[in-house]
């Protein structure tokens, strides 16, 4: 969970490595259209620059599950979207988030202005995943709300603004079809492999007991016992913490593909497929989030 820490300890440990965190950074994806698609606004603020010193400067890039990089403004000077930036999270971690559909959360950090929150409340922040086109507020206790775009206003006719992303714009859709699963055990734990799935930038997986499945006549609904591991990036994982079966039983495990675009599927497509498994598992309440 993220902690707000000391402002002077924070302030200390930024004015220390700004300048070279800002030399060194180069990676940016906002204005991907170089139409000036990069400005947020705050009626105590003034503008915000989300890409400031233009293409390949120290701007904001968005990634599946995180946001780094910079945001400036005239009136408050830059604004960091991650402890990275300063190479700080060891002492002071912050950072703001993606959950990888474009639900934006967490904090940024203005020395001059304190903490940014991208989730509120009231308001949140979030990116269409399908245009790149960022939307929402963020709200700060000293700047107070910033508008990510001017159809929160209802201005774009006489003053249009707002922040795109390269992000997601080329992904054409969530990944396709459920990959088979080899086990096998690893002390304690549970080893899991599989083929890749074409499209996949992330896998979840869930498990349950064999028994309930099979004397349920393959009803995930009642046979689903948890979020075996979520957003993984390989196609190798390592379950640990696993419940522990009586003799004689077993455990299943699925796994599916997950992209900026949404989730795969749990379901084979196989004969031998008695029920729905994605109905299933969602109604369980035991998969993954």
């Amino acid at each position: 969970m993220l902690r707000e820490p000391s402002r002077a300890r924070l302030a200390r440990c930024l004015a220390l490595t700004l300048t070279a965190a800002l030399e060194s950074l180069s990676a940016e994806n906002v204005d991907p259209d170089a139409d000036g698609s990069r400005y947020a606004w705050g009626e105590n603020v003034g503008w915000i620059n989300a890409e400031p010193g233009g293409d390949g400067g120290p701007g904001a890039e968005v990634a599946n599950f995180a946001l780094s990089g910079w945001l400036w403004g005239e009136n408050v000077g830059w604004i960091s979207l991650s402890c990275h930036n300063t190479s700080s999270c060891g002492t002071t971690d912050y950072g703001v988030t993606n959950d990888g559909h474009g639900a934006l959360g967490g904090f940024a950090w203005s020395e001059n202005a304190g903490w940014l929150a991208f989730a509120h409340a009231a308001e949140s922040a979030r990116i269409d995943p399908g245009t790149g086109t960022f939307a929402g507020w963020v709200w700060s206790e000293n700047l107070g709300w910033i508008s990510l775009s001017c159809t929160n206003t209802v201005t774009c006719d006489t003053t249009e603004f707002g922040i795109e992303t390269a992000w997601c714009r080329s992904v054409p859709a969530a990944p396709p079809g459920s990959p088979g699963v080899a086990v096998a055990k690893s002390g304690n734990d549970v080893e899991l492999s599989w083929a890749p799935l074409s499209g996949a930038a992330w896998y979840e997986i869930v498990r349950g007991r064999l028994a309930e499945l099979v004397a349920s006549g393959g009803d995930f609904a009642a046979a689903t016992d948890g979020c075996a591991s979520d957003n993984v990036s390989d196609t190798l994982a390592l379950v640990t913490g696993e419940p522990p079966l009586e003799p004689g039983s077993a455990r299943w495990y699925l796994v599916r593909g997950a992209n900026c675009k949404g989730k795969g599927t749990y379901d084979s497509g196989g004969l031998a497929q008695v029920e729905e498994r994605d109905a299933g598992i969602a109604a369980s309440g035991q998969g993954c989030p």
